[in-house]
């Protein structure tokens, strides 16, 4: 009798058990889950050479070895406890953390640094897949011990800053090329693998399911190392990120419950929402905007022609027509807060210089021009409209050309070999990978730069100064900014492209969760640190 007695007993805590686990599990019971709405298609997530949406997964998995703190314009540790910089910035050492170990539990040590700085270096400049750019004055990077990785540079540089970089910089789990079956890490084979959901991280979460077209789904890193340092234990369990690219589909489901957190319902119903209790960060982005001339087509080729257009632009009204309020008026080619931003470099409203500087370019009123802009943006399409009445004033008829990005791209890097086939305006948006502005100003104007330079604006004291520049941060920080803004000068003077708007992004959220200021950062576009977000509800 009591056999059996024990036997139940047993058979009950078996079945309270389970009982626990599946109601754990699922939402509602003790499971704490977040759903964030991202507007776009999930792009790739290489850690080494994804260069554009994936980021918004990458920020979660993966780490690089230092932060970058926006506040104090400082860098901050992560995989990296300490750093020093040696021999006049040419030999930096970096101290890595103790205890860390990847999704799969095997630890983190200096190797898996060494071979994620290769990989995203040496890609790029075998194949110019990713962002790997970003190394380039690493001659070479060496493990000292398990825990201290030397690198020896070409010429001196904050390495620091490329080090907190928010792409090709983060740090994977050597093992993956066993597991995808390759010999070298430069085998493409290897992003393949990785663009089907595979997680080979650090980070306080890690992948469960992955659909780049719908949803991604993370879960929590119970062994990550920092959770003892945030102290946070109302950080989610799951995150559920959501493709939804139609801005009314993010708000209703923001309002019917569905979707806890967005970023891009509706400007004019941010108001409304926060009226109804929901919560909100507003977050000011080095996202900018840019109108971007055909310099390789007529008339767009003519610089009196492209100044013309600039002055008949009302400026004044771009940012609350375009963007409800929510932006500033860009200045310079560089966004507000970032280094090396020039205030009052702009263009101001003047119909009678527009015209002045029309006649000048010899162009007949008449003349039609394309602008292309991407359908799916709705504040480009406001500006389109505000674009084609304003030129309308000195004589110059706009053909709207709304694409996808794929096809704006396309069309953007094809200046270079068919400029006649590429729009004589189009707008280019960027947020940056390091935090220097040569980042800006060599990928979206260097004659070097086929990719994103979709302007065909080759000058050689333009490229000259960037490229100094670059060269110069290492060691004289300061004479590197001036020559940046003299750069600047010549894009503005030769009026190649100006400088729209930087966004401010607003997360809107249920009231049920708090998203606190240090989970979101503007190098670390769309990122949401869910290890700071707290679920009160």
């Amino acid at each position: 009798m009591k056999k059996l007695a024990l036997a139940i007993l047993i058979a009950v805590l078996i079945a309270s058990l389970a009982a626990y686990f599946y109601y754990t599990s699922h939402r509602g019971y003790a499971e704490k889950i977040v759903v964030y709405a991202y507007n776009d298609r999930i792009t790739g997530i290489d850690p080494s050479l994804e260069d554009d949406t994936g980021l918004v997964v990458l920020g979660s998995v993966y780490e690089p070895l230092l932060y970058y703190d926006p506040i104090n314009n400082q860098t901050i540790p992560a995989l990296a406890e300490r750093w020093e910089a040696r021999e006049n910035n040419t030999v930096w050492i970096f101290y890595l953390r103790k205890g860390v170990v990847f999704h799969d539990g095997t630890p983190f040590n200096s190797s898996a640094v060494v071979v994620s700085v290769k990989r995203a270096k040496e890609v790029y400049e075998m194949y110019g897949i990713g962002l790997g750019y970003i190394w380039d004055a690493v001659e070479d990077v060496t493990p000292l011990d398990d825990y201290t990785v030397e690198f020896k540079l070409r010429y001196p540089q904050r390495l620091d800053l490329i080090a907190a970089s928010s792409y090709a910089a983060y740090i994977f789990n050597p093992n993956a090329l066993i597991k995808a079956g390759v010999q070298n890490y430069t085998d493409l084979k290897l992003r393949d693998w990785f663009n089907t959901g595979r997680d080979e991280g650090t980070g306080p979460y890690r992948i469960v399911s992955y659909d780049p077209y719908n949803e991604v789904v993370l879960v929590k890193f119970d062994k990550w190392w920092g959770w003892s340092i945030v102290n946070n234990d109302k950080a989610p369990d799951k995150v559920i990120i959501k493709i939804k690219t139609d801005p009314q589909e993010q708000y209703n489901g923001l309002v019917s419950g569905d979707i806890d957190i967005v970023t891009s319902i509706p400007r004019i119903s941010i108001r409304d929402v926060i009226s109804r209790g929901f919560k909100y960060v507003n977050l000011t982005t080095f996202h900018s905007y840019f109108l971007v001339f055909n310099t390789r087509r007529y008339p767009t080729n003519i610089t009196e022609f492209r100044l013309a257009i600039l002055y008949a632009i009302p400026w004044d009204r771009i940012v609350e027509d375009a963007m409800k309020g929510y932006a500033l008026l860009g200045s310079g080619y560089l966004p507000h807060y970032f280094p090396g931003f020039q205030p009052g470099l702009t263009y101001q409203y003047n119909i009678t210089k527009a015209r002045e500087l029309m006649e000048k370019s010899g162009v007949k009123p008449g003349v039609t021009i394309e602008f292309m802009y991407q359908t799916d943006y709705k504040e480009e399409e406001d500006f389109a409209s505000i674009l084609k009445s304003s030129l309308a004033q000195i004589g110059v008829n706009v053909k709207l050309v709304p694409a996808t990005w794929d096809a704006m791209k396309d069309a953007g890097k094809a200046v270079w070999e068919n400029p006649e086939n590429t729009p004589h305006m189009l707008i280019n948006d960027w947020w940056p990978t390091i935090i220097s502005p040569y980042d800006y100003l060599y990928n979206l104007f260097h004659s070097d730069s086929k990719e994103w330079n979709w302007s065909g604006f080759a000058n050689e004291t333009f490229n000259n100064l960037v490229d100094n520049a670059f060269m110069l941060e290492g060691t004289d920080y300061g004479k590197a900014m001036e020559l940046y803004r003299q750069a600047q000068e010549i894009l503005f003077e030769q009026g190649v492209a100006a400088n729209l708007w930087d966004e401010i992004k607003v997360f809107v959220y249920n009231p049920r969760i708090n998203i606190p200021n240090n989970a979101v950062n503007p190098l670390y576009m769309y990122v949401i640190f869910f290890q700071y977000v707290q679920v009160t509800a």
